[in-house]
């Protein structure tokens, strides 16, 4: 193979690997990847998160509202950290798609009412922080 033919293949190589989103900084450690969003100011999810990160930090942002679809792409999140994010509202399916989340912390923030049933996709959940909150009250089951 030339140069030539060496370097597209670099490209293309390069191209399946994700790069970290502009202002997060990505760390592969311990076969884990980690994705450092917090006190970036932001406004939304970023997109184009590598797809095999694990933990997610989010924190001290102003991510007003989850979307349906903000974490599609990122499924392998095991901890997602979303503490003093000014969140409000959480659609209805946009925590269910992570199906492997161990650790969610949605604590310190403005939400009154959240999507309950995505919790039950979450089998493997063993941590939910929600305190300090506006919620009114709590599901039966």
């Amino acid at each position: 193979m030339g140069p030539f033919g060496a370097l597209c293949l670099a490209w293309a190589l390069l191209g399946v690997v994700r790069a970290c989103p502009e202002p997060c900084a990505c760390v592969d450690k311990y076969a884990h990847q980690f994705a450092d969003c917090a006190y970036k100011e932001l406004r939304e999810v970023p997109e184009g998160l590598p797809a095999n990160v694990t933990t997610l930090s989010l924190s001290a942002n102003k991510i007003t509202v989850l979307r349906r679809g903000a974490f599609v792409n990122v499924t392998q999140v095991t901890s997602l950290w979303l503490a003093h994010s000014e969140v409000r509202t959480v659609e209805s399916g946009a925590l269910a798609v992570l199906s492997q989340l161990k650790n969610l912390d949605l604590s310190h923030n403005l939400i009154s009412n959240f999507p309950w049933s995505d919790l039950r996709n979450l089998s493997a959940l063993q941590l939910l922080k929600m305190n300090h909150n506006r919620l009114g009250s709590l599901p039966r089951d």
